[in-house]
């Protein structure tokens, strides 16, 4: 049997799972009794869950498009005008007569000379008076600058956001845990989270000895004045959600936070 060699005194272990405790509480999801939710999009990656509150009026914003467009067409064929954006790639894998296509990325600031604009320039395409917009975004981890640098008014003009979010397994380094706290404290002013589901890609991590994780999750949130919601009695995956790789199973995400009574759940130490 290995032997585990202990090199730090038991007070910073346990400093440090508490700061991971704190950050991944941040992501507890909640249901929405009175709501149903949808799968926008066909099996695998590329598609994402929404709350049934779909009107056709509603401009979407789809920020990395890749290979698959096939969220972006399902909504444009719902009436959605969809307003594609992705600097890396050269053109679109198909075109639909509801899509405006941009060859620009999203940045937390602005780099003209890389084709890179943050939210707030790229939300000027739409009217000013709009504030039921969706925004899906897969950025392969420039979101965590994306939102630290967006400010709550800008994200409020988003009735849903349905992101990626990457590189979970930083949260254990303390400049990171902070800012992921700070950018997940500001979404949860604002929306609700109401669904999980891990990216199948990844595999589960272990956190500060304690907290298992998988390194990429995707989100949805909804804006939390049009909504009530309760305390999450989901278990995920659901039977709506698809493994991103069927040639993996899904991942399941019985454990805190995302089981039923992650919001009840709060940091204790021996005495």
């Amino acid at each position: 049997m290995a032997v585990r060699t202990v090199t730090e005194p038991a007070s910073v272990g346990i400093n440090r799972q508490k700061m991971v405790f704190e950050t991944l509480q941040l992501l507890t999801p909640f249901d929405l009794p009175r709501e149903r939710k949808v799968r926008i999009g066909q099996s695998g990656d590329g598609s994402y869950v929404l709350v049934d509150r779909l009107n056709e009026s509603q401009p979407v914003m789809s920020f990395g498009v890749g290979p698959s467009v096939q969220f972006e067409a399902h909504l444009a064929s719902l009436g959605h005008e969809i307003f594609l954006f992705d600097h890396t790639v050269e053109k679109l894998p198909e075109m639909h007569q509801r899509f405006r296509w941009f060859r620009e990325g999203v940045e937390g600031r602005s780099v003209p000379q890389q084709h890179l604009f943050t939210l707030e320039e790229h939300l000027t395409r739409l009217p000013k008076d709009c504030n039921t917009a969706i925004l899906k975004m897969d950025v392969e981890g420039s979101e965590w600058n994306v939102f630290s640098e967006t400010s709550a008014e800008v994200l409020r003009r988003f009735e849903q956001i349905t992101f990626e979010l990457h590189d979970l397994s930083r949260i254990e380094q303390p400049e990171f845990s902070a800012m992921a706290r700070r950018l997940l404290s500001k979404l949860n002013s604002i929306f609700t989270l109401c669904h999980v589901h891990a990216n199948n890609f990844n595999r589960v991590r272990v956190l500060a000895d304690c907290f298992p994780i998988t390194d990429s999750l995707e989100l949805t949130y909804i804006r939390s004045d049009l909504v009530s919601r309760t305390s999450s009695r989901t278990i995920y995956p659901t039977e709506m959600d698809k493994p991103n790789f069927y040639q993996f199973p899904d991942l399941m995400l019985w454990f805190f936070p995302f089981m039923p009574g992650s919001d009840a759940i709060k940091f204790t130490t021996a005495s």
